[in-house]
């Protein structure tokens, strides 16, 4: 399902014609959540 365009980035993307990035996005914020619970394991940690 593709979604409508609602940053700046997004449509200079759509614009440009460089394709869909939803699918990206979503794995990007997946990532993210990964990244920020691995740092805050370290951060927490006794070492």
């Amino acid at each position: 399902m593709r979604k409508p365009a609602k940053t700046f980035e997004d449509l200079l993307v759509k614009d440009l014609g460089y394709g869909d990035i939803y699918e990206t996005k979503l794995l990007l914020q997946k990532v993210s959540k990964f990244l920020e619970a691995y740092s805050r394991g370290i951060l927490n940690s006794d070492y």
